[in-house]
């Protein structure tokens, strides 16, 4: 009813203005001679009708320009936004994609339009993206996923997808982010939480955390080794921090050269360093010790600076047991083997 109203009132002001407009006019014209009323109202009609159509023509030009503005406008912003827009269907085909969008993938816009968005994707992020899509649908609400780009011969693209579907419900509206720098960020902080800062091998906390999971799994036998860097202080006192400092990450290459890949190799104090074996029984370790000892004489014989010695110890579980109990003993042996370099130095 009062949209009904407020239409009858901008007719009845339109009527108003084109009425001006028409006196205006007579006044500055001659009307035309009539024989009767009616033609002289006839034409008083015709004349405030031509008027209106006049001003209606002028807000539809001036609407459309508005309107060619907003579009303008909406392009730029669509097409020039720091992230990528697409739309997606029920499939994963791109409909539509804004010049950052087709970036991300590192394709031409033109050559996006119907292709999967999944064929751009990594194979570890393919199943959650497709369970991201198929949650979007089903579930009508706003999902958020991670996924990897398959950038071949650059560093992975990683991307947070944020979408919503559409009013149809056939399609999508994706919001696509590019959040390389702060994986790269989170992936640091999570080496150096896990990592020795000077010789890149595994911290205490790290090794401490594997005994625990190990401990609670079925890799039994379970072996440890112990090492010690024999005159470590001497050489800080007499050759320096540095040199002392190059010894201990000597001594973590012949460790990384010695164990095997899936072996925790990793420097839990100032100058001891431990490694945890699973799957390793006491013949595995002394092979593994052998190896060590030959690698160390390799080691020395090709670096002219101050030579490699270290002390080892060992201990191995056959059945479950405390983990702590098995580093004790292997870090008893170790110093029971020092106390023997010290002995015959």
């Amino acid at each position: 009813m009062r949209k009904k109203q407020t239409e009858s009132l901008d007719a009845a002001e339109q009527r108003r203005r084109a009425e001006k407009i028409l006196s205006k006019r007579k006044k500055e014209t001659t009307p035309p001679e009539a024989s009767d009323m009616d033609i002289r109202r006839l034409f008083h009609e015709l004349e405030v009708h031509q008027i209106e159509l006049e001003m209606q023509n002028e807000e539809l030009i001036k609407a459309r320009a508005e309107l060619e503005a907003t579009l303008r406008e909406y392009t730029n912003l669509y097409d020039f936004a720091k992230v990528g827009y697409f739309t997606l269907d029920r499939t994963g085909k791109i409909l539509q994609v804004n010049l950052k969008g087709a970036h991300l993938l590192g394709v031409e816009r033109t050559n996006l339009k119907m292709r999967r968005f999944g064929q751009f994707i990594s194979p570890d992020s393919f199943l959650s993206f497709n369970a991201f899509l198929k949650k979007i649908f089903e579930n009508r609400s706003k999902e958020t996923c991670e996924v990897t780009l398959l950038k071949e011969g650059n560093e992975p693209l990683y991307l947070e997808i944020e979408a919503r579907i559409s009013e149809n419900e056939e399609e999508c509206r994706a919001v696509a982010e590019d959040i390389s720098a702060r994986k790269r960020v989170e992936q640091e902080l999570r080496y150096m939480s896990m990592h020795d800062a000077l010789t890149g091998l595994y911290n205490r906390g790290f090794f401490e955390e594997e005994m625990a999971r190990l401990e609670r799994g079925r890799q039994f036998p379970i072996s440890i080794v112990m090492a010690d860097v024999d005159h470590l202080k001497k050489t800080n006192d007499h050759e320096g921090h540095i040199v002392g400092d190059t010894l201990l990450k000597r001594v973590a290459q012949v460790l990384t050269a010695t164990f095997r890949t899936e072996d925790i190799v990793a420097r839990i104090g100032g100058d001891e360093f431990a490694v945890l074996l699973a799957n390793a029984d006491v013949k595995a370790v002394e092979t593994a010790l052998h190896r060590l000892q030959h690698i160390i004489q390799e080691h020395n014989a090709a670096y002219a600076g101050v030579p490699l010695c270290l002390s080892f110890g060992a201990s191995t579980a056959e059945k479950p047991a405390p983990l702590a109990n098995l580093l004790r003993e292997a870090d008893e042996n170790m110093y029971r083997a020092k106390r023997g370099h010290d002995v015959s130095d």
